[in-house]
């Protein structure tokens, strides 16, 4: 059957970020799916909450509290997960985040970190999987980047160059360790979280206004598209960007409240 091609059975599925908003959603999915999890994540309350979810679901999850901006932890991540599991055959680069500032008003600090948060992390967790991948000769990368890297990023300035970066290093290492392991990216809209909500609510109206599909996405509709590319239906997609966003562009109006320069 063709659709057997999207089950994740027998996987095991790193992802960063796991602890709440669409790292979490796509953990679940993924365990929905099939697969066995790595809940990676700086807060270990939010991840063990993820952990006993997934385990609810008759899915294995190892809870592991790591920050990944630290190669060094990063490296025991993934040496208890090989430990655990014996393998590991998707990575979910989602761990990230931003504050909101004109650029600026925006510190070198704040710019420095915020690359850090978000680019630097998946370059690290790449390279430490990668790796593993590579001697196993299979595997899936899928990075969340964001529809900021491709257009005015108002109050986002190192988020969305960030993102860019992501963008740029998906499609490199896409080249690099072809054949064996496919790198992708998702570019999520506005998804209404936890996290996203003090943000999103003052522009919710007006989001929505300019979105053609109505509505702001969930962390669920992320999480389908990377069962998509986790699993052996796209076999024969690597180095591709891929928008989940409702088929929103950019409207300047919807951005205001957000950190626009005054």
């Amino acid at each position: 059957m063709i659709l057997d091609r999207f089950a994740l059975n027998g996987k095991v599925a790193v992802v960063t970020g796991a602890g709440r908003g669409i790292g979490k959603g796509i953990a679940l999915a993924f365990a929905e799916a099939g697969a066995d999890l790595v809940l990676v994540d700086i807060t270990p309350e939010q991840v063990e909450v993820a952990r006993s979810e997934i385990e609810r679901l008759c899915r294995r999850a190892l809870a592991m509290a790591c920050d990944v901006r630290e190669a060094d932890q990063i490296d025991l991540m993934v040496s208890q997960a090989r430990s655990e599991f014996g393998h590991i055959d998707i990575l979910v680069n989602n761990a990230g985040g931003t504050p909101f500032k004109p650029t600026l008003k925006t510190s070198l600090r704040t710019w420095e970190a915020v690359m850090r948060q978000n680019l630097t992390t998946t370059f690290l967790c790449s390279k430490a999987v990668g790796v593993v991948m590579l001697e196993q000769k299979a595997g899936s990368i899928i990075n969340i980047s964001s529809r900021e890297s491709q257009m005015p990023s108002l109050g986002m300035a190192a988020y969305g160059a960030a993102k860019a970066g992501v963008n740029s290093l998906t499609r490199t290492l896409a080249w690099e360790l072809a054949p064996y392991v496919r790198v992708n990216a998702i570019l999520p809209g506005a998804i209404w979280t936890e996290g996203s909500a003090p943000v999103l609510e003052p522009v919710r109206d007006r989001v929505i206004a300019n979105t053609p599909l109505k509505r702001i996405g969930t962390p669920q509709d992320i999480a389908l598209a990377a069962i998509y590319l986790a699993s052996s239906a796209s076999d024969w997609v690597t180095g591709k960007l891929f928008e989940i966003d409702g088929g929103i562009e950019f409207v300047p109006a919807a951005a205001e409240g957000m950190g626009r320069q005054p």
